[in-house]
Protein backbone atom coordinates (compact mmCIF):
# COMPACT_ATOMS: atom_id res chain seq x y z
CA UNK A 1 0.00 0.00 0.00
CA UNK A 2 1.49 3.06 -0.99
CA UNK A 3 2.27 6.15 0.83
CA UNK A 4 1.85 9.95 -0.66
CA UNK A 5 1.64 13.56 0.50
CA UNK A 6 -1.84 15.17 0.71
CA UNK A 7 -2.78 19.45 1.11
CA UNK A 8 -4.87 20.11 3.46
CA UNK A 9 -6.75 23.85 3.59
CA UNK A 10 -8.56 24.39 6.89
CA UNK A 11 -9.99 27.57 7.73
CA UNK A 12 -8.46 30.28 9.59
CA UNK A 13 -10.16 29.07 13.08
CA UNK A 14 -7.75 26.72 12.72
CA UNK A 15 -5.02 28.23 13.73
CA UNK A 16 -6.77 27.20 17.30
CA UNK A 17 -5.38 24.12 16.88
CA UNK A 18 -4.41 22.96 13.64
CA UNK A 19 -3.87 19.18 14.85
CA UNK A 20 -7.44 18.95 15.99
CA UNK A 21 -8.42 20.90 12.82
CA UNK A 22 -6.75 18.45 10.99
CA UNK A 23 -8.22 15.53 12.31
CA UNK A 24 -11.61 16.76 11.64
CA UNK A 25 -10.59 17.41 8.18
CA UNK A 26 -8.93 14.03 7.57
CA UNK A 27 -11.81 12.04 9.79
CA UNK A 28 -14.37 11.00 6.90
CA UNK A 29 -11.37 9.70 5.05
CA UNK A 30 -10.13 7.10 7.33
CA UNK A 31 -10.71 3.61 6.56
CA UNK A 32 -12.86 2.60 8.92
CA UNK A 33 -14.74 5.86 8.75
CA UNK A 34 -18.87 5.16 8.62
CA UNK A 35 -19.63 5.65 4.63
CA UNK A 36 -21.49 8.58 3.48
CA UNK A 37 -24.65 8.66 1.68
CA UNK A 38 -23.68 4.62 1.42
CA UNK A 39 -20.90 5.29 -0.11
CA UNK A 40 -17.16 4.51 1.67
CA UNK A 41 -14.81 6.89 1.64
CA UNK A 42 -11.69 5.78 2.68
CA UNK A 43 -8.36 7.13 1.64
CA UNK A 44 -6.10 6.14 4.49
CA UNK A 45 -4.85 4.32 7.62
CA UNK A 46 -2.43 6.40 8.93
CA UNK A 47 -1.23 10.15 8.31
CA UNK A 48 1.22 12.43 10.17
CA UNK A 49 2.00 16.49 9.12
CA UNK A 50 4.74 16.24 6.72
CA UNK A 51 5.65 18.94 4.17
CA UNK A 52 8.83 17.28 3.10
CA UNK A 53 12.62 17.91 4.83
CA UNK A 54 15.05 20.49 3.69
CA UNK A 55 14.15 22.26 0.65
CA UNK A 56 11.18 19.79 -0.32
CA UNK A 57 8.81 21.57 2.31
CA UNK A 58 6.54 24.56 1.80
CA UNK A 59 8.36 27.75 0.80
CA UNK A 60 7.84 30.65 3.66
CA UNK A 61 7.37 34.07 2.49
CA UNK A 62 10.52 36.08 3.29
CA UNK A 63 10.04 37.92 6.28
CA UNK A 64 7.92 35.73 7.72
CA UNK A 65 10.24 32.80 8.74
CA UNK A 66 9.29 33.35 12.52
CA UNK A 67 5.42 33.60 12.00
CA UNK A 68 4.21 31.15 15.24
CA UNK A 69 1.77 30.09 13.25
CA UNK A 70 4.13 28.29 10.75
CA UNK A 71 4.11 24.61 11.04
CA UNK A 72 6.87 22.75 11.64
CA UNK A 73 6.57 19.07 12.83
CA UNK A 74 9.30 18.16 15.40
CA UNK A 75 8.74 14.21 15.60
CA UNK A 76 7.84 11.30 12.90
CA UNK A 77 5.08 9.46 13.33
CA UNK A 78 6.61 7.04 15.70
CA UNK A 79 7.58 10.05 18.08
CA UNK A 80 11.13 9.84 16.99
CA UNK A 81 12.96 13.19 16.42
CA UNK A 82 12.97 14.72 13.11
CA UNK A 83 15.08 16.74 11.55
CA UNK A 84 14.97 20.93 11.78
CA UNK A 85 13.59 22.71 8.20
CA UNK A 86 15.19 25.47 7.30
CA UNK A 87 14.00 28.19 8.59
CA UNK A 88 12.94 29.25 4.73
CA UNK A 89 10.83 26.02 4.80
CA UNK A 90 7.94 24.63 6.93
CA UNK A 91 4.84 22.04 6.43
CA UNK A 92 2.04 24.66 6.22
CA UNK A 93 0.77 27.85 7.53
CA UNK A 94 -1.06 30.56 6.71
CA UNK A 95 -1.71 31.16 2.60
CA UNK A 96 -0.72 34.59 3.47
CA UNK A 97 3.05 33.81 4.51
CA UNK A 98 3.89 30.92 2.31
CA UNK A 99 5.51 31.58 -1.42
CA UNK A 100 3.41 29.68 -3.54
CA UNK A 101 5.06 31.67 -6.40
CA UNK A 102 9.22 31.46 -6.60
CA UNK A 103 8.97 28.16 -7.31
CA UNK A 104 6.04 27.98 -9.65
CA UNK A 105 7.64 30.90 -12.02
CA UNK A 106 10.71 28.96 -11.81
CA UNK A 107 8.91 26.13 -12.99
CA UNK A 108 7.81 27.43 -15.79
CA UNK A 109 10.91 29.27 -16.84
CA UNK A 110 13.08 25.92 -17.14
CA UNK A 111 9.94 24.43 -18.77
CA UNK A 112 9.91 27.09 -21.37
CA UNK A 113 13.63 26.64 -22.14
CA UNK A 114 13.47 22.52 -22.34
CA UNK A 115 11.03 24.42 -24.84
CA UNK A 116 13.05 25.84 -26.63
CA UNK A 117 15.80 23.57 -27.08
CA UNK A 118 13.58 21.19 -28.14
CA UNK A 119 12.37 22.82 -30.88
CA UNK A 120 15.70 24.22 -31.80
CA UNK A 121 16.84 21.09 -32.27
CA UNK A 122 14.13 19.78 -34.18
CA UNK A 123 14.21 22.69 -36.77
CA UNK A 124 17.25 21.10 -37.92
CA UNK A 125 15.09 18.03 -39.84
CA UNK A 126 11.85 17.78 -41.45
CA UNK A 127 8.87 17.65 -39.24
CA UNK A 128 8.06 14.48 -37.79
CA UNK A 129 4.65 12.49 -36.96
CA UNK A 130 4.04 11.68 -33.43
CA UNK A 131 3.68 7.71 -32.61
CA UNK A 132 0.05 8.49 -31.19
CA UNK A 133 -1.35 11.71 -32.45
CA UNK A 134 -3.44 13.40 -30.31
CA UNK A 135 -5.69 14.27 -32.94
CA UNK A 136 -5.86 10.96 -33.36
CA UNK A 137 -7.73 10.40 -29.85
CA UNK A 138 -11.25 8.39 -30.03
CA UNK A 139 -14.36 10.19 -28.09
CA UNK A 140 -13.09 8.29 -24.71
CA UNK A 141 -9.79 10.30 -24.70
CA UNK A 142 -7.97 7.05 -25.69
CA UNK A 143 -5.11 7.41 -27.95
CA UNK A 144 -5.59 5.72 -31.03
CA UNK A 145 -2.99 3.94 -33.15
CA UNK A 146 -0.79 5.98 -34.56
CA UNK A 147 2.25 5.50 -36.64
CA UNK A 148 3.77 1.92 -36.94
CA UNK A 149 6.51 1.61 -34.48
CA UNK A 150 9.26 0.91 -36.88
CA UNK A 151 8.05 4.16 -39.21
CA UNK A 152 8.10 6.27 -36.15
CA UNK A 153 12.23 5.34 -35.60
CA UNK A 154 13.08 5.43 -38.58
CA UNK A 155 11.81 9.32 -39.55
CA UNK A 156 15.40 11.23 -39.47
CA UNK A 157 14.49 13.72 -36.20
CA UNK A 158 13.98 10.33 -34.27
CA UNK A 159 16.92 9.03 -36.11
CA UNK A 160 19.26 11.41 -34.94
CA UNK A 161 17.65 11.82 -31.31
CA UNK A 162 18.66 8.00 -31.47
CA UNK A 163 22.34 8.70 -32.00
CA UNK A 164 22.36 11.51 -30.02
CA UNK A 165 21.61 9.36 -27.05
CA UNK A 166 23.86 6.79 -27.69
CA UNK A 167 26.67 9.24 -28.14
CA UNK A 168 26.50 11.50 -25.01
CA UNK A 169 25.42 10.45 -21.60
CA UNK A 170 24.65 13.66 -20.66
CA UNK A 171 22.02 14.35 -23.05
CA UNK A 172 19.03 16.77 -21.66
CA UNK A 173 15.94 14.56 -19.64
CA UNK A 174 13.66 15.17 -22.88
CA UNK A 175 16.02 13.71 -25.55
CA UNK A 176 15.24 10.18 -23.61
CA UNK A 177 11.44 10.69 -23.82
CA UNK A 178 10.09 7.67 -25.76
CA UNK A 179 7.82 10.24 -28.24
CA UNK A 180 8.93 14.00 -27.61
CA UNK A 181 7.05 14.67 -30.47
CA UNK A 182 4.30 14.11 -28.65
CA UNK A 183 5.78 15.65 -25.57
CA UNK A 184 6.20 19.06 -26.79
CA UNK A 185 2.64 19.17 -29.07
CA UNK A 186 1.52 22.07 -27.84
CA UNK A 187 2.43 25.94 -27.84
CA UNK A 188 5.21 26.59 -25.27
CA UNK A 189 3.09 28.51 -22.71
CA UNK A 190 1.02 25.91 -22.63
CA UNK A 191 3.94 23.35 -22.20
CA UNK A 192 5.35 25.78 -19.47
CA UNK A 193 1.78 26.15 -17.73
CA UNK A 194 1.70 22.62 -17.61
CA UNK A 195 4.77 22.60 -15.27
CA UNK A 196 4.23 25.67 -13.38
CA UNK A 197 0.82 24.18 -12.24
CA UNK A 198 2.83 21.15 -10.88
CA UNK A 199 5.40 23.15 -8.70
CA UNK A 200 3.22 23.91 -5.57
CA UNK A 201 0.41 21.14 -5.81
CA UNK A 202 0.35 17.68 -4.66
CA UNK A 203 -1.51 14.24 -6.16
CA UNK A 204 -4.11 14.74 -3.42
CA UNK A 205 -6.02 18.06 -1.95
CA UNK A 206 -8.32 18.55 0.54
CA UNK A 207 -10.58 21.33 -0.11
CA UNK A 208 -12.06 23.77 2.60
CA UNK A 209 -15.38 21.82 2.14
CA UNK A 210 -13.93 18.86 2.71
CA UNK A 211 -13.56 17.44 -0.58
CA UNK A 212 -11.18 15.19 -1.24
CA UNK A 213 -9.32 14.93 -4.58
CA UNK A 214 -7.16 13.69 -6.47
CA UNK A 215 -5.44 13.19 -9.81
CA UNK A 216 -6.92 9.73 -10.09
CA UNK A 217 -10.59 10.65 -10.23
CA UNK A 218 -10.16 13.27 -13.46
CA UNK A 219 -11.63 11.82 -16.72
CA UNK A 220 -9.89 12.41 -19.71
CA UNK A 221 -11.86 14.41 -22.22
CA UNK A 222 -11.32 14.82 -25.89
CA UNK A 223 -10.47 18.37 -25.11
CA UNK A 224 -8.04 17.18 -22.25
CA UNK A 225 -6.69 14.19 -22.35
CA UNK A 226 -4.17 14.68 -20.15
CA UNK A 227 -6.78 13.91 -17.21
CA UNK A 228 -3.82 14.62 -14.61
CA UNK A 229 -3.03 17.79 -15.83
CA UNK A 230 -6.91 18.67 -15.34
CA UNK A 231 -6.36 17.92 -11.67
CA UNK A 232 -3.16 19.55 -11.22
CA UNK A 233 -4.69 23.07 -13.10
CA UNK A 234 -7.83 23.26 -10.93
CA UNK A 235 -5.36 21.91 -7.50
CA UNK A 236 -2.65 25.03 -8.13
CA UNK A 237 -5.88 27.36 -9.05
CA UNK A 238 -7.54 26.48 -5.59
CA UNK A 239 -4.56 27.36 -3.54
CA UNK A 240 -3.94 30.08 -5.14
CA UNK A 241 -6.95 31.99 -4.83
CA UNK A 242 -7.09 30.89 -0.76
CA UNK A 243 -7.69 33.58 1.31
CA UNK A 244 -4.86 34.55 3.16
CA UNK A 245 -5.73 33.54 6.45
CA UNK A 246 -6.76 30.05 5.59
CA UNK A 247 -4.01 27.22 6.45
CA UNK A 248 -2.58 25.19 3.94
CA UNK A 249 -1.01 21.90 5.19
CA UNK A 250 0.93 18.57 3.96
CA UNK A 251 0.60 15.40 5.36
CA UNK A 252 2.40 12.34 4.65
CA UNK A 253 -0.86 9.23 4.33
CA UNK A 254 -0.46 5.73 3.99
CA UNK A 255 -3.47 4.38 1.60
Amino acid sequence: MPKDIATVCLDATAADDVTAALTEALAPFAHDAQPVDGRWQGEWDWWHVYGGDGERGLAVRPGHENDPRLIRSPIWLDGSPRPAQPAHRCDGGPRGVLDLDTERTAAAVAAAREWDTWSEFAARFPPAQPLQAKSERSPSGAPAIGLPYQEFREQPLMRALAAWRQSDPNVPAWAKHSDPVEYFGESREQYAHRAAVRAETTNVLVTLDGRWTDCFEYAPTPEEPNAAYAYFDFADRYLRELPDDAFIVRVRFHS
